[in-house]
């Protein structure tokens, strides 16, 4: 099967972008990992082992069949998590250990509070089935890339016609676009219009990874950055907690606020049905 790739490069780092070095942390176990009692073995204990919410979709490892189209009224898929072995596992370097998101029905504006928000859009390319298979399936699907910045929602990438492989086709490249963005000094006032909901400077975030036995806290500094409990500072809750699980994760999906277990999305979410948008 041929595979068009439409995949421009994202702008590059500014001079004055930093990122902290990631904490090591456990992989995601690959769908041919070997697993044992502690270690997640379905798609309800990953979700708890990476802390991700109950609405997840884990893409990879793959349990279920993969997802050829999106739901009716669905806009997209938002990329929750992803995990690309790297070189230190010379043997399974490269690999897809982790690809999750979450469907979202209604397409947000790419404004400064879902700026660094990357999703999936999926649309199938049916087949008909022979003449006693009159039921057409879906084959393969186009998948189309999308990345909230400056404003609107830039595609980064697409893939025409792949199979149900396509979590492990397009997972590198919304690693390396998350990434790149992580590396990017972002605008801090987007998080602040955020938490300026309910919450104040000192409020305290939690991110509870349970199979781990792992809660990770930060705490909400008054310029509206996050502090993490090592010291560590950082402009957006994706950054925080990419540092956080050592790949790439969506803060604002994963962090909750300690007083009342509502996410930063939920907040965001909220703000944004305040104003009219």
């Amino acid at each position: 099967m041929t595979t068009d790739h439409d995949n421009p490069e994202p702008p590059e780092p500014t001079p004055s972008a930093t990122v902290d070095t990631p904490q090591p942390a456990p992989a995601p176990v690959a769908a041919n990992a070997t697993t044992g009692a502690s270690q997640p073995h379905d798609e309800a204990s990953i979700r708890e082992w990476e802390g991700l919410r109950a609405d997840t979709i884990i893409l990879t490892p793959a349990f279920t069949a993969t997802p050829m189209r999106s739901p009716d009224n669905v806009w997209a898929m938002l990329v929750s998590a992803v995990a690309i072995v790297g070189d230190t596992d010379p043997d399974r370097a490269g690999e897809v250990a982790l690809f999750a998101g979450q469907w979202v029905v209604d397409q947000p504006p790419a404004d400064s509070l879902y700026d660094g928000d990357l999703v999936v859009r999926l649309s199938s390319r049916a087949s008909t089935g022979h003449e006693n298979e009159p039921r057409s399936r879906d084959v393969s699907t186009d998948v189309e890339m999308l990345l909230a910045r400056h404003g609107r929602w830039q595609r980064v990438a697409q893939w025409h016609g792949v199979d149900d492989h396509w979590p492990r086709i397009v997972a590198p490249t919304a690693a390396a676009v998350m990434g790149l963005h992580c590396d990017l000094t972002e605008a801090v006032s987007g998080f602040e219009d955020t938490v300026a909901l309910d919450a104040e400077a000192g409020d305290e975030l939690g991110w509870n990874r349970r199979n781990l036995e792992v809660r990770h806290t930060a705490r909400i500094r008054a310029d509206g950055t996050i502090a993490l409990a090592d010291g560590r500072v950082f402009a957006t809750p994706s950054g925080a907690a990419t540092a956080l699980s050592g790949h790439q994760q969506n803060g604002w999906v994963t962090f909750q606020r300690a007083s009342d277990g509502r996410t930063l999305g939920d907040l965001r979410a909220e703000l944004r049905a305040r104003s009219g948008q």
